[in-house]
């Protein structure tokens, strides 16, 4: 019955009804319901419009055309929020969350004694803190013993791995086999030539065996006068030093007959006289006593020795920065020492791989072959190119003449197609390879064989080699003792978060503000905010709104969005407050729909608006439910009639004047509108009577 009820109303009413729908889905309940009742009286009008029987306006509403001012509005509901609030948010870190222990009552208006007073507004569980506290600073403790154990290592610990110096000479044989079987043995030697690598690498050879060579000897010369002197054994003092470096030492000795191998000696009293050279750290002293000897200390044992080292307690010890230039012992130098110095990076920069890139330049090698390959396949995409260039020609002819078919000539064209994309693929590819792959892969071959001859000259530098070792393992345990130190303050921080406490006067709001519309919406899973409850890290716990400026948020339809903007002024009426009338204005109006409405109605679109209430009322809260009249235009003395008055005939808008008793049809030109009028600038004069809904047949034509 309803269908066939809604079939016989007029196309401009069925707009009517739809509207009313979108516009009931989209409002507030309270808005709803008025919403609800205007849907009713149009029902009712429709339902009078057919109970006629007759074409007279005998039983039919009639309303009388007005002149005068007309304003165009448009009525939403909203709520009531504050436009500028704090929120205070759980800082406790975790997945887990933390529950609240205490909060304050929802509603308390925070004072400014309250916040001079430090007022304690939540209260967080600490317990789970406090285990951690007391397991960090375990942490903390154990960092810092590993990083005076690694600190006593890195100053007498020496090299012990000594790797084949056969292997990293035969590593840069084979990578300069490599490139020359890539390029060929002229080119490759023109490159070292220009490079002058091989000179570089005598130059550099010579220099660090000299270098290495000098301290070793300087250093066994002075150790054996000691060893005249006294035994070995009585020039250090095992005693002072850590348990793990006294066992250390001692297997050592006992593994070289009593005594320790001459290289450590050699690093022992180089390191003895002033450190090695960059390493930032002060020298230790083998002497003490009266002959100078005995006084190898942590430096926490005043008086054994010369050169003790400084305290290296927490509250005193110095965090080195770890650097990645090689510790270079005094006399040497890194500009000799090196291969790739500025000077060789210069003449490197200038390599152009590209100019050797030519067939006849190349000697028989990878890159000759790869490039023969390409070319060769690149004829043969031309050759298949062309043929089928020729072939195309005569079986387009034998199509004109009917010998074969649209489709074989198709098939002919798309091998044609298939030659040409053949063809600049080829060409592509060449054109790639020239370009990208082969100085790429001739650059790589070039590297390989610069990195090989550098592994060949840090073989020559073993002992600065594992020195840097050892610095970086020290840095580590550094880095690593100021890490537990720093989550130590983090976790200490934490304590301070978990006590929330009073700092902006304003009412207390429990959680966000507009977290009740999220829940409202079944987009929220956060736990409602109270004694015992769980919340996250980032979840909000308390919101301060300033209730010197609220707002009212909205849902504008989308059949009214593009009429509403930003400085329109707004009626707004509270529905706890029936009888007040306040004033906004249109603040912001968003420039896409809100898809949290998606949820329940996925066809409609609403866009969310802010309207500002203009002055101060102590009696507005955040969450009331509003409704807001915005002013879109004011039209003055106009010709308006209701809304439902104007509909189609033959493409056209009329309305049905009330002519003593008969409908007459009346064609009008109409201007703006709002919800409920709409203004006409042509075909009626004022204070005439048009019939709210046109002529209709009798409700029982439509045989239900």
């Amino acid at each position: 019955m309803l269908a066939k009820l809604m079939a016989k109303i007029p196309s401009p009413m069925k707009k009517t009804v739809a509207d009313l729908k979108a516009r009931y889905l989209a409002a507030r309940k309270t808005t709803q319901y008025t919403i609800a009742a205007g849907s009713g009286v149009v029902l009712l009008l429709i339902l009078g419009s057919f109970s006629g029987g007759s074409s007279t306006v005998e039983s039919t509403i009639t309303f009388e055309a007005r002149r005068g001012d007309l304003e165009i509005t448009v009525l939403e509901g909203g709520a009531l929020e504050a436009l500028q609030s704090q929120e205070i948010r759980s800082r406790i870190k975790g997945r887990e969350g933390v529950k609240i222990l205490t909060i304050v009552e929802e509603g308390y208006q925070v004072t400014p004694r309250d916040v001079d007073a430090r007022l304690v507004l939540v209260e967080l569980d600490k317990s789970q803190l406090i285990d951690q506290q007391l397991n960090q600073e375990i942490a903390v403790e154990t960092a810092e013993a590993t990083y005076i154990e690694r600190k006593a290592q890195y100053e007498i610990q020496l090299n012990e791995n000594v790797t084949a110096l056969n292997d990293r000479r035969q590593d840069m044989r084979f990578t300069r086999l490599d490139f020359e079987k890539f390029l060929g043995g002229n080119i490759v030697n023109e490159i070292i030539a220009q490079l002058e690598i091989e000179e570089r690498i005598a130059k550099a050879e010579a220099a660090d065996l000299a270098a290495l060579s000098k301290p070793l000897n300087s250093a066994l010369e002075g150790l054996e006068t000691e060893i005249e002197a006294e035994p070995l054994l009585d020039s250090i003092d095992l005693d002072s030093m850590p348990p793990p470096m006294r066992e250390r030492i001692e297997e050592m000795m006992a593994d070289n007959g009593g005594q320790l191998p001459k290289e450590i000696l050699e690093n022992m009293q180089r390191f003895a006289q002033g450190g090695f050279t960059g390493s930032g750290f002060p020298s230790v002293a083998f002497g003490g006593g009266p002959q100078g000897r005995g006084g190898f200390g942590r430096g926490r044992r005043a008086g054994q020795g010369q050169g003790q080292v400084e305290d290296a307690s927490p509250t005193s010890l110095e965090v080195p920065q770890l650097t990645l230039q090689p510790l270079i012992p005094e006399g040497i130098d890194i500009e000799v020492s090196l291969l790739m110095d500025d000077s060789y990076m210069a003449i490197r920069d200038t390599l152009d791989f590209t100019q050797y890139a030519d067939i006849d330049q190349l000697e028989d090698g990878e890159a000759k072959q790869q490039l023969r390959n390409l070319l060769d396949e690149l004829q043969v995409s031309q050759e298949e190119y062309f043929l089928a260039q020729d072939r195309i020609e005569g079986q387009r002819r034998l199509e004109a003449r009917g010998f074969i078919t649209p489709t074989e000539l198709e098939a002919e064209e798309l091998n044609l197609s298939k030659a040409r994309n053949r063809q600049a693929q080829k060409e592509t590819a060449l054109v790639l390879y020239i370009q990208y792959t082969f100085p790429k892969d001739a650059e790589q071959k070039l590297s390989e064989y610069e990195n090989a001859i550098m592994s060949y000259q840090r073989q020559l530098k073993e002992n600065i080699a594992e020195q840097a070792q050892d610095e970086a393992r020290f840095s580590s345990a550094a880095r690593k003792f100021n890490l537990e130190r720093v989550k130590l303050t983090d976790i200490d921080e934490q304590l301070e978060f978990a006590t929330i406490r009073a700092e902006l006067p304003g009412m207390v709001v429990y959680g966000a503000a507009d977290q009740n519309q999220a829940r409202y919406r079944g987009s929220s899973s956060q736990e409602a905010v109270q004694e015992g409850a769980t919340v996250r890290e980032r979840q909000a716990i308390l919101t301060i709104p300033d209730m010197r400026e609220m707002a009212v948020k909205t849902n504008i339809h989308e059949s009214a969005v593009q009429r509403v903007a930003v400085g329109q002024a707004v009626r707004v009426g509270i529905d706890a407050f029936p009888d007040e009338r306040l004033t906004g204005v249109v603040t912001k109006v968003a420039v896409v729909a809100d898809s949290a409405n998606a949820f329940m109605n996925p066809d409609l679109k609403v866009y969310p608006t802010t309207i500002k209430i203009e002055g101060t009322y102590d009696w507005l809260r955040p969450g009331m439910s509003a409704e807001v009249e915005i002013l879109v235009d004011k039209l003055e003395d106009v010709i308006y009639v209701p809304l439902q008055a104007v509909t189609y005939w033959d493409d056209k808008r009329v309305v049905y004047v009330d002519n003593f008793g008969n409908p007459e049809r009346r064609e009008v030109e109409v201007g703006a509108f709002s919800d409920s009028f709409i203004e006409l600038t042509s075909g009626l004069r004022a204070g005439e009577e048009v019939l709210l809904l046109p002529p209709q047949q009798s409700l029982t034509d439509l045989s239900f």
